[in-house]
């Protein structure tokens, strides 16, 4: 499907699950429908699965715009709770975006439906708002933890919540497809087929290798041309780990190495405490940025004038002053010497800023992690993918950079070509929806796409079954 057929199901009004490789523009449409949208009047909630995610399109997570948090199954107490807290908010949005749902559970995905559906006395799917679901099931699988709807905690809302899944054949911590309100939502899925990160020479035909679970001995040879190339003298290239303590290691040694004077600033913030050490958590940005001339750095944020983008790998040339305050000057590989100035990371409701941290978008770029790489377009990257241990982590890696020539391996396995099989069986159908959905607008139109309204059910037809 064409960027375009996918903004125009968007712009119906239809529940739309976006998807396609990285670099197919789901971002891009993403942001041109929520802004349209926008324009035109509309109450939209940005979210996303995760926080680090969220820092992305300045959004909140999931979990806080629904009430639900740390909750792992809906209770009569949590539902008053999200009444109280969250009512207003559910009750006035029109569209709900959550963003990389791939690393979302499928029980999550049912306690936000339960939570709209309650507070807006409405028996549709989310209580009748527009769901624009946004990620790649080929990229990281959400995280299995102790204590979930499938695991161990006493109780009989959980029972209830097994025994359901059970009945329809579903796996609560499976992706959001395996949701008990998967079906009825019945999204229009919108497969972007479109390429705008890698070119189309070789490297883009061992990710769809990857993506088709039939990795050849040329997807092998391709690759083994890249192992043991290291970048030239005075490029830059991001190393990519599995780890957190990997990338700080090299980052600390790299910018200790460098005999220059040190320049520190530190973060500002303002809103609620709680959802600002949230964005400082997720935020890229280090609370104390620290940087000398010659540091590698790598932007953290878009440019509004097009002079750099989220994952634009440069050097810092120097300081506006040598004095406390001197705003980095950061010359980019694309050619563009821009002076790095304070940006901000916010926490959306709607158009209502409810917290924000200012922090000039920079970090040192020798090393980062390959979950916190997710989501970026990297000019130049080496990774060894021998330590790979989630699947989808060695794809997310290798689909980082937009060709062969700017990919250093130390080292791969086979491990590194893993994916879910579950987001291999999933994809061929998802093609298929997609396809089926281009045939109807060509041949329907646009209208076809449209929502039907459905009565709302007063408040007292809910019982506390229909909620697990």
């Amino acid at each position: 499907m064409q960027q375009s057929e996918a903004l125009t199901i968007l712009n119906a009004g239809a529940n739309v699950f976006l998807t396609g490789a990285p670099g197919a523009g789901k971002t891009y449409v993403l942001n041109e429908f929520v802004s349209q949208a926008r324009k035109n009047g509309a109450a939209v909630s940005v979210t996303a699965s995760t926080g680090i995610a969220a820092t992305h399109i300045n959004g909140q997570t999931i979990h806080s715009w629904s009430g639900v948090g740390i909750s792992t199954s809906m209770t009569e107490s949590l539902l008053r709770r999200i009444k109280t807290r969250r009512g207003r908010q559910i009750e006035g949005t029109d569209i709900l975006v959550i963003d990389e749902v791939s690393m979302m559970h499928a029980w999550l995905f049912d306690m936000v439906d339960q939570a709209c559906r309650a507070v807006r006395h409405s028996p549709e799917p989310f209580g009748g708002i527009q769901v624009v679901l946004s990620g790649d099931f080929f990229q990281l699988p959400p995280v299995t933890r102790p204590n979930h709807v499938g695991g161990t905690i006493p109780g009989p809302e959980f029972q209830v919540s097994r025994e359901r899944y059970a009945q329809m054949g579903k796996d609560p911590e499976g992706f959001v497809t395996e949701s008990l309100v998967w079906d009825d939502l019945d999204p229009v899925v919108c497969y972007l087929t479109e390429q705008h990160r890698q070119d189309d020479g070789q490297l883009l035909t061992v990710l769809t290798d990857i993506r088709e679970g039939g990795v050849t001995q040329e997807d092998h040879d391709v690759l083994a041309t890249r192992v043991g190339a290291v970048p030239a003298p005075g490029t830059v290239a991001v190393h990519l780990f599995p780890v957190n303590r990997q990338a700080d290691a090299l980052n600390d040694q790299r910018l200790a190495a460098i005999g220059e004077e040190a320049h520190h600033y530190e973060a500002t913030s303002r809103g609620e405490t709680k959802l600002v050490e949230r964005l400082k958590k997720n935020m890229l940005a280090p609370d104390d940025l620290t940087l000398k001339t010659g540091a590698a750095v790598m932007a953290l944020r878009n440019d509004q004038d097009h002079q750099y983008v989220n994952g634009s790998i440069g050097t810092v040339k120097g300081f506006t002053s040598q004095a406390k305050g001197g705003w980095p000057i950061v010359s980019f590989q694309n050619g563009n010497e821009v002076t790095m100035k304070p940006a901000a990371w916010e926490t959306m409701d709607g158009d209502t800023v409810l917290a924000a941290v200012n922090q000039v978008p920079l970090r040192c770029a020798w090393g980062i992690t390959i979950h916190k790489s997710q989501g970026m377009t990297l000019d130049r990257a080496v990774m060894d993918l021998r330590r790979t241990f989630a699947p989808g982590m060695g794809y997310v890696a290798l689909s980082r950079v937009e060709g062969l020539d700017g990919l250093y391996l130390a080292g791969i396995n086979e491990h590194a070509f893993l994916v879910s099989p579950d987001a291999v069986v999933l994809d061929a159908d998802l093609r298929a929806n997609s396809k089926a959905a281009c045939a109807r607008l060509e041949d329907e139109g646009a209208r076809s796409f449209t929502k039907r309204a459905v009565g709302q059910a007063p408040e007292d037809e809910f019982s506390q079954d229909q909620l697990f």
